[in-house]
Parts: structure tokens; sequence; C-alpha cells
């Protein structure tokens, strides 16, 4: 099959060859021989454009086939004018969604019935209204003050939402409408609001139509004789416009569709493809030539949404999911929870330099490296420009700063090597609250712990995340190798016992100094868990970092045998796990791993996933004020908290998507402690990569 297309940017569009799965699509040359096309070939245009309509032409005077493209429902990341990646892209083989003249796909996927249970679109639905998505998904504006004490919370004051469309969209003519119609909806809203003197008008135009640069249909709308109409061109969330409006009425915008999604009354004055199916109120002066299959709002959102579209992930280039493209926005709209104008970057080395950009990108404009000379961490200049100013873990103490702060962290799930190592994290965490290790005050993650409801929809995609966890063995560093006959040999000595497993740490990493009581040693833990469990199996796992030589510390095997059975280090942890019944430890890491692999765990100390009913702890922690599912605690800990990031791609990410890469990179001969000349030449890597992403804008 070969692709033919009269468009240009269609022929030279990488993206589009890729869901098409084409190797090549051809730019049509309408002065060419007609025998050159083949019955088999299919001609592609944007949609019903008016530069498709010589393309069409030669479909129907040869009888070869022409699908229409369009962006789908949920397309962008940022606008079209400034993102590179499409997410969505949809290829129809019978007609084009926005054509009224003729049956779409859509119509053909209604007109089938559902193939999916209705749940999934339910679980869908609520969260692309719980994330405010919609079809662009850039960084847009809060609604304007004078919006905000029009109608604030007590106000009496209410409005009905028109939707504005920019003029001579094709999308108008080809639901059967024109200039007349909007005039129309003006009139009918007039109407409305002459009954009820709390009522006002709001019309979302576009606001290029303020600037000049396009023509709208009701941008003179607004006079001195109606006080109550008002014109909204900020580029504001459409989501929060739509879900304080009484009613949308829109001619054929997609912002009717999605006023659906919230359940608004909705009224169409031309023939979008929502409308005619028992969804609208339908005000058309044209007639349908077809009669269209009714659904109910799942319906088509399955067909609109889930069967439609094709959708492929930045990540990987392939085709997925809806889900996946919701997550994939999930985790970029996470980044822009917190913003800073500039910030400030405090005592971190050079090589985490070349990395720490990539994950402050969505909330930080100007990233600035300080050296802390001054008294406090700052500078009077800084204070002038009244900076945020970040810190890595808790090397800097609360008490020594001056101002409020973020710190950053590595994450949960890291890297194929260790962070000694300097290898390059896909993990980090940032939190203004505290850091998840220190255990003496609030983190952010524990107060999204204690305040956090999952829905459906989260709760479907831990267990699918839990899963693949399990399946690919990943955990925070993945360097360890497999070694069954070890295991089948600690298996053995067992000799039926109780097997506990108890993971030592990095006796001065930070996370012993803010996560400790009385138990502050490993030593200290091995000798209490021996006498707690007296006739258990208990086998010793020294820290990696700490039995590579990256970091001292190592315990002696004589002094460690006196309490274990079994003193181990390169066996690969997630092994361990499947021999235990119970794995102890102060605060590592490894107890949320167990966790997660359905092992009993005992914890001394204050790591971040005690405290919730789902371990037996050593000390209790008042903060923690519920008990919590494991499924609760791992998407507040895998999903909400951690940032994400493809080196591939330099962009954010989600957690599955690093998981595929980590487990695609790993293999079983790696090799825990690397030389001095090889670290180093990774450090130069890395810093040359993020050096020439700077220089082209990659950030």
């Amino acid at each position: 099959m070969r692709y033919f297309t009269g468009a240009l940017g269609i022929s030279g569009n990488i993206q589009i060859s890729q869901f098409l799965k084409a190797d090549k699509i051809r730019l049509l040359q309408f002065v060419f021989k007609q025998s050159t096309l083949n019955s088999d070939d299919v001609l592609l245009g944007w949609g019903y454009k008016r530069n498709t309509q010589k393309t069409r032409k030669i479909s129907r005077q040869l009888g070869i086939t022409y699908w229409a493209l369009e962006d789908g429902f949920i397309s962008w990341l940022g606008h079209p004018s400034q993102d590179r990646q499409r997410l969505s892209l949809i290829i129809d083989k019978q007609g084009i969604y926005y054509d009224c003249a003729s049956p779409s796909g859509i119509d053909s996927l209604l007109g089938e019935g559902c193939s999916t249970p209705l749940n999934r679109a339910a679980c869908l639905l609520g969260q692309i209204n719980k994330l405010n998505i919609s079809k662009y998904n850039q960084v847009r504006g809060e609604l304007p003050s004078w919006f905000k004490d029009l109608f604030n919370v007590g106000s009496g004051q209410s409005y009905i939402l028109l939707v504005d469309q920019t003029f001579g969209d094709c999308s108008i003519a080809c639901a059967g409408a024109g200039e007349s119609d909007f005039s129309r909806m003006l009139d009918w809203a007039k109407q409305k609001i002459t009954q009820d003197k709390n009522l006002h008008i709001i019309i979302k135009t576009h606001p290029d139509v303020l600037r000049g640069k396009k023509k709208g249909y009701l941008s003179q709308a607004v006079n001195p004789e109606y006080e109550r109409i008002h014109l909204l061109a900020d580029d504001v969330c459409p989501a929060a416009l739509i879900s304080s409006a009484t009613e949308v009425a829109t001619v054929s915008s997609q912002l009717g569709f999605e006023a659906l999604w919230q359940n608004k009354p909705v009224t169409c004055f031309g023939w979008p493809f929502y409308a005619g199916r028992g969804l609208t109120q339908d005000l058309a002066c044209t007639v349908l030539p077809y009669k269209r299959p009714q659904a109910n709002l799942l319906q088509l959102v399955d067909a609109a949404l889930i069967h439609y579209p094709v959708y492929m992930h930045p990540d990987s280039q392939e085709k997925c999911e809806v889900e996946d493209i919701v997550d994939f926005l999930q985790a970029n709209f996470l980044t822009r929870e917190i913003q800073s104008n500039e910030l400030h970057v405090h005592k971190v080395s050079l090589w985490k330099r070349s990395f720490i950009p990539e994950f402050v990108a969505g909330s930080a404009k100007h990233i600035r490296y300080v050296s802390d000379k001054a008294k406090g961490g700052f500078s009077k200049k800084a204070e002038r420009s009244s900076p945020t100013h970040m810190y890595w873990g808790m090397k800097t103490p609360s008490a020594q700063l001056q101002h409020p702060a973020w710190r950053m962290e590595d994450g949960f799930i890291r890297s194929v090597g260790l962070g000694a190592d300097l290898r390059r994290p896909t993990s980090l965490v940032i939190d203004k609250l505290g850091i998840y290790y220190n255990g003496k005050q609030e983190s952010g993650l524990e107060l999204m712990l204690n305040n956090y409801k999952l829905t459906e929809y989260e709760n479907r995609r831990t267990l699918k995340l839990l899963n693949l966890i399990q399946q690919t063995a990943i955990t925070k560093y993945n360097a360890e190798p497999v070694n069954a006959d070890k295991l089948l040999h600690l298996k053995n000595n067992a000799k039926g016992h109780d097997i506990i497993l108890v993971t030592g740490q990095y006796q001065q990493d930070l996370s012993m100094q803010y996560g400790t009581i009385d138990i502050k040693t490993n030593m200290a833990l091995l000798q209490h868990v021996k006498r707690q469990f007296p006739c258990a199996f208990i086998i010793y796992k020294e820290h990696p970092d700490v039995y590579s030589g990256v970091r001292p510390g190592k315990l002696s095997p004589v002094t460690v045998l006196e309490y274990a059975n079994e003193y181990v280090t390169s066996i690969n942890i997630t092994d361990l796990f499947s021999i235990s019944d119970r794995v102890c430890t102060i605060c590592s890491l490894s107890g949320f791993e167990a966790l997660m692999r359905g092992i009993k765990v005992n914890t001394y100390g204050l790591p971040f996933y005690a405290g919730w009913g789902l371990t037996d702890d050593h000390y209790p922690i008042t903060r923690r004020k519920r008990n919590l599912g494991l499924i609760d605690l791992v998407y507040i800990s895998l999903v909400l908290y951690p940032r994400y990031v493809n080196w591939q791609t330099r962009s954010i990410t989600t957690p599955e998507s690093v998981i595929q890469q980590l487990f695609t990179e790993r293999n079983n001969a790696q090799i825990l402690k690397s030389s001095w000349l090889s670290r180093q030449a990774r450090k130069s890597r890395y810093l040359l990569e993020s050096l020439v992403g700077s220089i082209w804008g990659r950030r």
C-alpha cells in the first residue's frame, strides 16, 4: 500500500508517517499521469479543508480510497504552534467527524456498539475531568480578576458560556452552519438574560481575535447597551470556565463536547459530531441528511476518545492507549503545581547540574546555581529578586535556612547502577515541606499520604503499575546480578525456618540521621532482630554502595555471622525477596520494595512507608493519622510524589515508561563498581549532553 497526499505538510511530517506505519508519504503532483496510481493506493488529506478538494476529486474520479486526517480530541501537551509532539491523530476512512453531510468513523463505532465495558469510559472521563484535560494543554493563565469578582461564591451571579469560533473555520460550514447561526445563538442567550437579572453572558473568544490576527463572529457583541455581556479572550483553562457556567452554547466547537464531559447542558446551533444523539439541545437551522446513532455520554466517550483516534506515546513513538496519554499529561501537569520565576539551586556538584534542569523545567523559568558564600545561603540581591531556593536533601539543615525552600532528592526508581557511581537518575523528588527520609518532620509525601483519596481510575492504574514492577523486578538501582545457585543454597540452609532479610544501609547516609531514633546502626539492628526472632533464619544483606567499594562502612562478615545465618552482598534484592518471609530494616527503601511484593515488613526507624498500618513498627509515628492500603501508598509514592525523565527525549514522563526503559537497559551482567576513569567519562558525557541540550533549546 502506498500513500499519496497533495499537502506538503503531510508528506514531510515524520510523525504522521509513524502513525500510519508508512515508510514514505509521497507528494501528489496534480499534473501527473493518473495511471501512476494503483487501486490499492491511499490518498491523504487534512480533514476536508479547501486544500484537499483536488485530492478528494481524484479519489472520486478514480475510485481510490481517501483518508481524512485530523488532530484527536486530546492531542497536545502544549499548543501546536510551540509543541513538536502530536499525541493523537484521527485517521478516518469513512468521512470526518465534523462533516455532518455524511457518516464518519464515530458514527460507525456507535452503530456497531461498544467493544469495551463502559466502566472504562467512566473511569477515563473521571480522570480527564480531575486533571482538566483538553485538546490543547499548554500552561494557561488564571481567570481574570474581574471574572472572579463578578462570579465569586455567594454573589448570586451566574453565566451562560457562548463559544465563539474563528471566522471561516472549516468545522462551521461542515456543521451546516454559518455566520447567521452565531447571531441566532447570541439572540437566544440575550433572551435568557432578560428573564433572569442575575444571569450574564460570557463569550469565550480566541485570543487572536482581540489581537487582530483573526476575526471572530461575536467580538462586536459587547456594547454599553448590554452590560451583562462580557468578552473573555484570556487563555484560561477551558474546564474551569465550563465548570462554573450554568449552560454552554456553541455552533460547532469541541468545547461543547468538553462541556458534556462535565454534564453541563449544551445547546448547539450547528451539527457538531456530538449533536443529534440525544445529549444536546439542537437548534440548528439545517436538517441532518442522515440519522445519527443515539448514544449516552459514556458510549460517546468510548467511541470518540478510546477508539476513534490513534494515540502515540512520546517516549516510544509507538501506538498506545488513551490512558497512557492521560498519564503522560498528568506527569507533566504535576511539575506545574509548584512554580518559581527564578530558582536558586544551592551547593550541588557539577554533575548534578547536568541533570537538574530537565526535572525542574516545568516549575522554574530560570535556574541559577549558587555557592552559599553569603550568610544563610543568599545575598541581598537574591532577597530583592525573591527567588525560590532549592537544596539537595537535608544537606543544609532547616535550622540554617532563613527562607522557605524546596528540597530535592533521588526518587524511588532511579537508575541502572548506583548514584554514588555517577549513574544519572531517571527520577527525583521536589518537596516544599521537607523530604521523605526525614521522619522527624512532615514532608510533602506524608501530607499526601495523610489526605489524598484515590479514584477508581487511579486504583486500576496502580494495580497495573504494581504488576509491571513485579514482572520486571525493577528496584531503585537495578544493578545486582541474579544468582540462582546461591538462592537455592540459602533456602536449603533455612531448613523450613522463617527467612528474615535484614537490609543494611550506608551508615553516614542522611536518612540514618533523620530516620532513626534509638537503633541507629546496622549492627544494632541485626542484634535487635536476632533477639526478636531467635528461631528465624536471618540473612544480612550489605548495602550495594558499601560492598561495591564506592562508600565505606562494610561490616565484617565474621561479626555479622554472630547474629545472622548468612551474610550476602551481590545478590539481586528482588531474588532475596522471593525466598524471604519478612524484611527487617531501619528505614531502607527495601522495606517499601518488599511491601510491593507482598512481604511482611518490620521497621525500626521512621521510613516514609511506616505508620500507615502496612508494617510492624518499632516506633509509632503519631503524625500519620490513617491506615492505608498498599494501592494508596504505591500510587502516592510512585506517581504523585516523584518526577521522571526520559533521557532519550530529555523530557518528563511516567513511572511506567521509566520502568520499561530501565528493564530494557538492564542486563544480567551489570558491574556495580566502575573505575574512576569511567565515572569521569560518564560525568563528562552528561555535561556535554546538558550543554548541547541548552544550546538547542531542549529545555
